[in-house]
């Protein structure tokens, strides 16, 4: 699959230390805060994003910022995807269809149990049969997280005949920010039956799922651990929410088998 790249802006200016030629230069951001309907959405973020760099999912980059002074609370920084001459099927936009009328009048028809209400069904129809591999690892992976707003938060080049990017962006709703208190989601992540959702369902290859499942179960504690807890409180999340947080993924991984052979298959 071709390299997702980020967007450079701005000039550059040569990097006055670099004997290799290195330039001084900005990427392109989207910055997230905690805030009312997720008081964990940072870190939620930042732990959700080292997760799936260890497993490779395809999400886009982020890190944790702070302005040039250090005073402003930290940010989640996602970086925005180079998208220029690419031709992205843009799933993060509304769609105005009717789902009902795809479902019913459409030919062939659509599986049965497809989530009608997260739009686009024919173009995640397509993105599932031209990305299986993708498409099944990004669904298997918000399950595993908790993560019950997909929709609307991923694009992928379909128009083009050979495969070519597809990425995920916003864990913002898993995790510790799947509700708005952090207590509330830590009672969710205790349930087997969360999410109950994901608008994949259907339309993945189950062989394919049930991959990402082991590669998920046999994924080392250690790293878990590395990816979820740090040395320090990160926004508002403190030291023994991050690893309640470490222990709530660990008994996911024994139930997250059975949750994607009801929500997915």
């Amino acid at each position: 699959m071709p390299v997702l790249c980020y967007q450079i802006t701005g000039a550059t200016t040569p990097n006055a230390r670099s004997t290799t030629g290195a330039l001084d230069g900005q990427l392109s951001a989207i910055l997230k805060c905690d805030h009312a309907e997720a008081n964990a959405q940072v870190y939620s973020e930042l732990a959700a994003n080292r997760l799936a760099a260890f497993l490779g999912i395809p999400v886009v980059i982020g890190v944790p910022a702070v302005d040039a002074q250090g005073e402003s609370p930290v940010r989640f920084a996602a970086l925005r995807a180079a998208e220029a001459g690419l031709n992205f099927y843009d799933f993060t936009s509304d769609d105005h269809g009717d789902p009902d009328e795809c479902a019913v009048y459409d030919t062939p028809p659509l599986p049965a149990g497809v989530l009608l209400s997260a739009g686009h069904l024919r173009a995640v129809q397509s993105l599932c049969e031209k990305y299986p591999l993708q498409t099944a690892a990004i669904a298997v992976f918000d399950l595993w997280i908790g993560n019950n707003d997909r929709a609307f938060n991923f694009k992928a080049q379909l128009a083009a005949r050979e495969r070519g990017v597809i990425f995920a962006l916003d864990q913002g709703s898993s995790l510790l920010a799947c509700h708005a208190e952090v207590g509330d989601s830590l009672r969710e992540l205790e349930n087997a039956g969360f999410p109950s959702f994901h608008p994949f369902q259907k339309l993945v290859n189950a062989r394919y799922c049930g991959a990402m499942v082991e590669r998920i179960s046999s994924m080392p504690d250690w790293a878990v651990q590395a990816a979820t807890t740090y040395d320090d409180t990160v926004g508002n999340v403190t030291l023994d929410e991050q690893y309640a947080t470490y222990g709530a993924l660990l008994a996911r991984k024994q139930f997250l088998g059975g949750l994607v052979d009801r929500v997915l298959l």
